[in-house]
């Protein structure tokens, strides 16, 4: 009786042991889908996120043109499931451009590049990144879509304890968002001081000085397409 005993209760251990195990490998999982993977790791080390300062990050903002009238116009279960379908490809896209999704707002998607990731050129990749989305979003859900993008320092860190978010703050995530409400669907909206870094590389136009709250009336401009590199 003493052995099963000892025997039961290894079994027991060895169970709880895989229980555990299962659990933390399940909390992983979950850590990692809601967070960028710099910061679930950090998480995972010392339990927080240290807030910090983060210079050169493209932020891209992209939205759907007209969501609110599709809403009232279509059944919940369908605009659920097709902007469920939106943002899974607008994951796909960001990743493949070396950009982290940093989260979604109604109809809104942000993502960063040159944040936790190394991006040896955040912002002429963020801009593949906006004229992918524009592209992929009217042809494979007949979406349009419009995207802003500005670059520069911001602040990331996570706030609340039930339901953690991290996110980005900062005078380049306010004019990001800004920029994607002046754009034109399928193209990406810059400011003049943005599109002159790109200029020699992409396609676009001014589309005149306009208001922008906390800005005053400045040049705005679009990306229509990046150039074809000269053969030879």
């Amino acid at each position: 009786p003493i052995v099963l005993a000892r025997v039961e209760t290894h079994i027991a251990l060895q169970q709880a042991l895989r229980d555990a195990h299962d659990a933390r490998r399940e909390a992983d999982k979950l850590l990692h889908c809601l967070l960028p993977q710099a910061a679930a790791e950090e998480i995972r080390s010392i339990g927080t996120v240290i807030p910090r300062r983060y210079e050169n990050v493209a932020v891209l903002f992209a939205d759907v043109v007209n969501f609110t009238s599709y809403c009232d116009g279509h059944e919940p279960e369908d605009v659920v499931s097709r902007l469920d379908a939106l943002f899974v490809l607008f994951e796909s896209v960001a990743e493949e451009h070396g950009l982290e999704k940093i989260k979604t707002i109604g109809d809104g998607f942000m993502a960063a590049g040159g944040l936790l990731r190394e991006t040896s050129d955040p912002l002429a990749a963020s801009v593949k990144c906006g004229l992918d989305l524009a592209a992929l979003s009217v042809n494979k859900l007949n979406w349009e879509v419009r995207v802003g993008i500005h670059i520069g320092p911001v602040v990331a860190g996570i706030v609340g304890r039930e339901r953690y978010q991290f996110d980005i703050w900062g005078d380049t995530v306010n004019v990001a968002a800004r920029m994607a409400g002046k754009g034109k669907a399928g193209c990406v909206a810059l400011t003049e001081e943005v599109w002159r870094l790109i200029a020699d590389r992409f396609d676009g136009e001014s589309l005149g000085k306009q208001e922008i709250a906390g800005k005053g009336t400045i040049p705005v401009f679009e990306v229509r397409k990046e150039r074809s590199l000269p053969r030879g």
